[in-house]
């Protein structure tokens, strides 16, 4: 840019030392705060740009916004030709891009990863910013785990993107945040975007790949991806649905762990990531079988980490980890040989070893064809002696003691076979042989009737739930569907939630959102039984459709929590639906947070 260089200083006060990064309308740059002597990242852009004006807006806004999770702006200002965003420095951090140059995360730690930056924007979106183009260059880790994300709002503005409203903002922040796990998963970005969405290019990964009917899967592309986030990647990126905002990207990740792990193993299939040994004496590289060779030095914006040499027996392991599930214990065997091999080689050639490149199709070929035997069971080495002869009678007697008792129990009771108690008179002695009973008691008494409560215990049996949905008329939106079950697995210490709102009453946007839990065939309900975490209004209906219309109200509760019986009315119709609907929320995870919540429901 005119008028920035090494040694330039804005303001009066921002000392420029170094360019760290160039866009279309920007330049990054390492810079010196002389007045609190501090090192800053300096982002500018000429005054006279068409999204000079948008951008200082943006900044300012952002700069109210006080979240560990999101990159600072100190300040923000304009010097002649020259305006200026002055942001916190990242010492020591690692973009997501870098993180990604050897292959792919391990899977919990993409979800800590996206789960911290979704809960950041969410908390965003409240005050009316958006990132709108997040990409690997967007989120940073630094040196303790913690988690940044940088270009809150300014970064679509310096792109000269139409910046999005709240209806619109929190749909696409969400689908930059499931991109974000796809290239976590894979290392692969997949800048397709689904329709009506603009596409978010990125140099520093190859685009990921796609098949029939769209973007391939991330679990087509690598091993070991979980299952929920493979499928809210082809929801959101290939089916135009999944998460409507940030925070109800985090509910359905959640939970995540606090601290990274303690190594980033490759995940995806042929990007094995080196691995590290410090102060070795001698060093043997194993080559990666497919895939770019990962990167020795890694830069950010803010920090350069040093260059790592494995030596051979750790290089070979990691190798055999990276692509565990693909080769096998076979591979690990054989580098594990071929590791033992560098050792001999370096033990005779103390003197002139100076390392040595082993290609891993070598190490394999030293297993051979070797079979691993079966392991031999643990047995004695001797077999117990046969019991003595008194040892045998003493058993006999016993046995011969319980076959007589059995016997003599067994007679008595044939001998009682028949026989039963007479009727009894009013006095309660029981009438003679020769006694006839009087014609006129046998008419009047009444013939007897069945028990009411074993009548009682036959209808009140429990009524089988066999799936359930979240339910949400409004709005049509997921309200925790993958957690439906935990409402009738028999455990109360979990439970189904819906999406979280800012409001006990859902924002005011809705008369509430609940579960339809699947009874099967139609089955007449006598009493439904509720386990409430946390304090709510809940109605409880019987229906034949997910619908509240012409639904039956079996009962209803307000500010209840604990276990709740509630009894069906008498003329409660056979039905094939429960529909457990919450009319005012309770806190969850933070007094801000709402959401309904069921432990358990029984139905009988």
């Amino acid at each position: 840019m005119h008028g920035v260089g090494p040694g330039s200083v804005l303001a009066g006060r921002y000392a420029v030392t170094l360019r760290t990064a160039e866009g279309l309308h920007h330049e990054r740059w390492r810079a010196t705060d002389q007045t609190l002597e501090r090192d800053v990242v300096l982002v500018c852009f000429p005054s006279g740009s068409p999204v000079a004006a948008a951008t200082l807006d943006a900044a300012r806004r952002a700069a109210g916004l006080e979240d560990p999770r999101l990159v600072r702006v100190l300040d923000v200002g304009t010097d002649q030709d020259v305006s200026f965003v002055i942001e916190e420095p990242l010492t020591g951090s690692v973009t997501l891009d870098h993180l990604l140059r050897g292959g792919g995360l391990p899977a919990e730690e993409v979800r800590r990863l996206v789960g911290e930056s979704a809960i950041a924007l969410e908390k965003a979106g409240h005050r009316g910013l958006h990132h709108l183009v997040l990409t690997p260059d967007s989120v940073l880790r630094m040196p303790d785990g913690a988690v940044k994300v940088r270009g809150l709002a300014t970064d679509a503005t310096l792109a000269d993107l139409d910046t999005a409203g709240d209806e619109r903002g929190p749909r696409l922040d969400a689908i930059g945040l499931v991109r974000l796990a796809y290239a976590g998963l894979t290392a692969r970005w997949p800048a397709a975007a689904p329709t009506g969405v603009l596409p978010v290019p990125h140099q520093g990964l190859d685009a990921a790949p796609t098949m029939v009917g769209g973007l391939a899967p991330p679990s087509q592309i690598a091993v070991g991806v979980p299952a929920d986030l493979d499928l809210i990647c082809r929801l959101t990126l290939v089916d135009d649905g999944g998460p409507a905002g940030p925070g109800d990207l985090a509910s359905q990740i959640a939970p995540w762990p606090h601290e990274p792990p303690a190594t980033d193993g490759a995940t995806a299939i042929g990007l094995p990531r080196p691995v590290s040994a410090a102060g070795a004496a001698a060093a043997t590289r194993v080559l990666p079988v497919a895939g770019p060779q990962a990167a020795a030095d890694t830069e950010t914006d803010e920090s350069r980490g040093p260059s790592h040499l494995a030596t051979a027996g750790a290089a070979a392991a990691g190798a055999a980890v990276a692509i565990g599930d693909k080769v096998g214990s076979f591979a690990r065997a054989a580098a594990d040989k071929a590791a033992t091999r560098a050792a001999e080689r370096r033990a005779a050639h103390v003197d002139d070893f100076d390392g040595e490149d082993v290609a891993l199709h070598e190490a394999l070929d030293e297993g051979g064809d070797q079979r691993i035997e079966p392991p031999v069971p643990l047995l004695r080495h001797s077999v117990p002696e046969a019991p003595s002869r008194t040892q045998s009678r003493i058993a006999l007697a016993i046995v011969g003691a319980l076959v007589l008792v059995a016997l003599v129990i067994g007679v008595q009771n044939v001998r009682k076979i028949g026989q039963h108690d007479g009727p009894t008179t009013s006095t309660g002695a029981t009438p003679s042989k020769g006694t006839k009973p009087s014609p006129t008691a046998s008419a009047t008494s009444p013939r007897p009737s069945p028990s009411p409560t074993s009548t009682a215990a036959r209808s009140a049996a429990p009524i089988e739930i066999t799936g359930g949905t979240g339910f949400d008329p409004e709005g049509h939106e997921n309200q925790g569907d993958a957690k439906a079950k935990l409402a009738f697995d028999g455990d109360p210490d979990t439970h189904w939630q819906s999406r979280w709102f800012g409001s006990d009453d859902f924002n005011g946007g809705r008369p509430g959102v609940g579960l339809v839990l699947d009874l099967g065939d139609r089955s007449t309900i006598h009493e439904v039984e509720l386990v409430l975490p946390a304090k709510q209004d809940v109605t409880v209906y019987a229906a034949d459709k997910a619908s509240l219309e012409d639904a039956q109200e079996i009962g209803k509760v307000r500010d209840k929590s604990g276990t709740i019986k509630l009894k069906a009315p008498g003329d409660l119709k056979p039905a094939t639906k429960l529909i457990v609907w919450v009319t005012r929320a309770a806190p969850a995870e933070s007094p801000t947070h709402f959401r309904a919540q069921v432990s358990e429901v029984k139905v009988r």
